[in-house]
Order: structure tokens, then sequence, then C-alpha cells
């Protein structure tokens, strides 16, 4: 059976009139709606969770269902998330013969309102067409760029869900997301005593000093072929006249492995704490923040996503990747699931840009997945 060939105008101008409209995270009202109503208009059944409100935000996840669903029978859920990590309001897209771009002063938003519209496009050409296809429906997540926590929060259990494909990898399509980092954030809070920097700096213990100490002796960057520390945010202190009695740090640690996790992040603790010995204290705290997940060459989801990719004239390239995704989440709860490369090139920076034939051959993706 052939496929329907994508609507490349259509693409672009859903796209675009997606990507303008705001959402950054757990503020995603706006395009929760837009969505929803296009879908709706377009004869789908949608349904938005709770997550908004337990998460505090403006929308909860989306879940969109073809008319012919059903939920007692296996399932695939394709997936891409409603925010932006900065806002698009004033967004200007510059379309040309080759890709489509911001005019240099905002983000595109491609990350991921490519995998929106994707997705939107798909659910709403084979309600039109009435083009045969297996049992599936699509899952719109919020709060996925401040950690996963829309797809943290979904309830998938009355669904049947067999596999997941996520359409949210920058990388172009093709490329698939075979084996993933897992995340470990830690906090470390050095504690020394204050005292007045001119009359009385013998009395004071410095935490500044400690933590500079600490840090000094930490191996960072990439510690190994698989493993990556890094120190993201320090603050504290109350004044230059204040010997500092509290210093806060927040970093995290990736690897491949999670006994690699847990190695780094004792030895962080470790290093950290010798500089307090003479004096202060450390308070050092630890959550993972995403699992990793790895896929077998032989595993049912990566030769589904392999056989999909040729359909649509591709060869397959699995890679392992540095970077989470609510894929990440799907696998740790469960259900095997992969992120799939769709060609947002250059997230979360001004640059970023799509190029139309990735747009295009990202919807065929989108069609062989869920083609009988």
């Amino acid at each position: 059976m052939s496929l329907p060939i994508p609507d490349r105008e259509r693409l672009i101008q859903l796209f675009t009139q997606l990507a303008m409209i705001d959402g950054v995270s757990l503020a995603e009202g706006d395009i929760s709606r837009a969505v929803s109503s296009r879908l709706r208009q377009g004869g789908l059944r949608v349904v938005e969770d709770d997550a908004g409100a337990r998460l505090r935000g403006t929308a909860g996840n989306l879940l969109c269902f073809p008319p012919d669903f059903h939920p007692d029978r296996p399932a695939i859920m394709l997936t891409a998330h409603l925010d932006t990590v900065l806002p698009t309001t004033n967004l200007k897209p510059i379309v040309t013969a080759e890709r489509i771009s911001s005019d240099g002063t905002t983000i595109l938003g491609g990350d991921n309102r490519l995998g929106v519209s994707i997705l939107t496009s798909l659910l709403l050409t084979l309600t039109e067409i009435h083009f045969p296809h297996r049992n599936f429906f699509v899952a719109f997540t919020v709060a996925e760029e401040i950690g996963l926590r829309g797809a943290t929060a979904i309830d998938l259990t009355p669904y049947s869900v067999q596999s997941a494909f996520v359409f949210d990898c920058s990388r172009r399509p093709g490329v698939y997301i075979k084996e993933c980092v897992g995340l470990a954030l830690f906090n470390a809070r050095f504690i020394g005593k204050a005292a007045h920097a001119g009359v009385a700096p013998e009395e004071g213990i410095n935490a500044i000093s400690l933590a500079s100490a600490g840090i000094s002796k930490l191996k960072m960057g990439r510690v190994d072929e698989e493993t990556t520390v890094n120190i993201g945010r320090i603050f504290g202190g109350e004044a230059s006249n204040v010997i500092p009695d509290h210093v806060e740090i927040q970093g995290e640690v990736r690897s491949f492995r999670k006994s690699r996790i847990q190695d780094q992040l004792r030895y962080i603790e470790r290093t950290l704490s010798e500089p307090a010995v003479g004096g202060g204290k450390l308070v050092f705290e630890t959550k993972i923040d995403f699992e990793s997940y790895a896929h077998s060459k032989d595993a049912p989801i990566v030769l589904e996503v392999e056989t999909a990719l040729k359909r649509v004239g591709l060869s397959p390239r699995p890679i392992r990747y540095t970077g989470g995704s609510d894929a990440n989440v799907y696998n740790a709860g469960g259900i095997p699931a992969i992120n799939l490369g769709i060609g947002a090139q250059k997230p979360h920076s001004l640059e970023e840009f799509i190029l139309l034939e990735d747009l295009v051959k990202s919807a065929e993706i989108a069609l062989s997945l869920v083609a009988p």
C-alpha cells in the first residue's frame, strides 16, 4: 500500500502558524487551545488531562484520538511536546525555497513545534482521506523543557500502549536514538559562619572559600567516553563586608550507565566535603531527573522504526545521545520508546532552522509508522 503524499505547503503553513503562538513551559494554554481547536474541528477527539493543575501550569497533556481508535486493543503512541524553551511571541518566520528560520531576534520554536505540526497534520490528513491505519493516538505533552514533567504526569494505563515514538530529536530524518543517557541532579550547600569582614574576619568561616576549594578539585566536562559532569549554578553570600555563611551550587551528572552516575555522585560529594573538614558543613542532595535507556538491535521497536524509515527511502542511523526526551520517561515506565530525528536544527538558539525537505520527510515517517 502506497503512503499518502504530505502536502508541503500545508505543512509549512501549519508550522509557521503554530510556532508563532507563545507557550513556554507551564504556560502552554494558548498553543494547547489552538491545537485542540484544529483537531476537534477536523473530527478528532481530544482529551486534556489534569497535569496542568498538578504542575501548576495553564494546560495539561493533550491525548488526541482518531475516530476509530480502540482503547482495548494494542496501540502505538506518537508524541511531541507543546512547550518551547523561550517565548515565540514576536517570532517572524522566514521561509525560503530551502528552509524555515526566524529573523534572528527570537528562537524559531522548531523544538518542538515541528513535532507538534507533523503529528497534527498526520491526524487531520488520515481523518480527511480515510486512510487505513494501525491503532494509534497522539499525545502532546507539557513542561518537557523543564524536566520532562508532563510525560512523567501522564497516565497511559487505559490505552494499551505497546510502543511510543517521540518526534523531538534535532538530528535529521533517518537518525533515531537507540541509546540515551540518564541524568541526575545534585545540590551542594556549603554552610560557614558569618562575621564582619573588616572587624573580625578570623571569627568567620567563608562558605565561598569552601565551595571554591572543592570545585577546584573536581573533574568536570567529559569525564569518560560516556559520562559528563557540570556545575551550572552557584549563588550565595550577603554583602561584600560580610563573611559569607552559605553558598549553594547546582549541577548534573549524565551517563549511559546508572552505576557510573552513582559513582560520580559519590565522588563529587566526597571531593566537595573535604574543604569543610576543618570547619563548616556540606549538605549534599541528589535526585534522578530521568533514567537512561538502551534498545538491542533486534528489539521489536528498533525493527519497527527501521522498517518505517526504509519504507520512506531512508537509511536508518541509530545513535547514542546525551540529551533526554520524553522517550526516557516512557522507557522507564515500561513502554518501549524511541526518539526520532526530525531536523529542528540548532535548537534553543537564535540560529535555529528547519530544512523543508526534512519537514516533509518527517511527515512521511509519521505516516509510515501508522500505516498497516
